[in-house]
């Protein structure tokens, strides 16, 4: 199940939960958000043992633009972030959101380190 986010409180209970999670920031109004959207959504509907979220980035703009000063990372749009233990351990953004980065930034989550 895919969660939305709509608030910088969800978005940050989201990182100090500490769970493993993929984020995907994007624009309903983007045409690269719209591109990027089609693989997180095919990629969505697969089965993950990892948390998924997603965030409209115009109408939860306090919580797209929190992640900066969550996890450190800039914010763009559209834009993925892999979150494991608080921490992102992998992002992009752009045409750089496909099904086969998505795909192994799932397995990075759910390697043991």
């Amino acid at each position: 199940m895919m969660e939305e986010i709509t608030t910088l409180e969800q978005m940050s209970a989201l990182v100090e939960s500490k769970d493993s999670a993929i984020v995907f920031k994007y624009s309903p109004t983007c045409g690269i958000s719209q591109v990027a959207q089609e693989a997180w959504e095919a990629f969505s509907m697969l089965p993950h043992m990892v948390r998924l979220a997603q965030c409209d980035v115009i109408q939860a703009r306090p919580a797209a633009r929190g992640m900066v000063d969550l996890v450190g990372i800039a914010h763009q749009s559209p834009q993925v972030l892999v979150l494991k233990n608080g921490v992102c351990i992998a992002h992009t953004s752009h045409y750089s959101i496909t099904s086969a980065w998505l795909e192994s930034a799932k397995e990075k989550l759910l390697r043991k380190s």
